[in-house]
């Protein structure tokens, strides 16, 4: 799973393994430690409802709706978005997506990634 932060936007994209994870156990979680602090990010199924993230004691947490993620788990769909409104007024974009594999050679592990749909004709 990767996480993707870029001013009010929050991006994460999803391997094989982890929507697999996510539709079976209605959820996935991934631990980063950053010095003596545990930073964790996931999904978790909802049964209604919108996309939404929650930040609280240093875990992101994705929320999807259950029929979005059975949805998503058995077609090519790349992924979802969603804006949700903060407490000040300002918005926050948000997308899920599937992690496909790059086009050119990069130094990283991709077997887990899903078939980059431009890498055929």
């Amino acid at each position: 799973m990767k996480l993707r932060l870029l001013d009010n936007s929050i991006r994460l994209r999803l391997n094989k393994v982890d929507l697999d994870t996510l539709y079976n156990d209605g959820e996935v979680w991934t631990v980063s430690q950053l010095g003596k602090t545990t930073f964790s990010y996931g999904v978790r199924s909802v049964e209604q409802g919108e996309m939404s993230v929650e930040m609280e004691d240093n875990r992101l947490q994705f929320r999807l709706n259950v029929d979005q993620i059975k949805e998503w788990h058995s077609s090519n769909k790349v992924g979802y978005s969603s804006v949700q409104e903060n407490e000040d007024g300002s918005s926050l974009k948000l997308l899920i997506e599937k992690d496909f594999k790059c086009l050119t050679d990069r130094d990283e592990d991709e077997s887990n990634n899903f078939e980059n749909p431009n890498s055929t004709c």
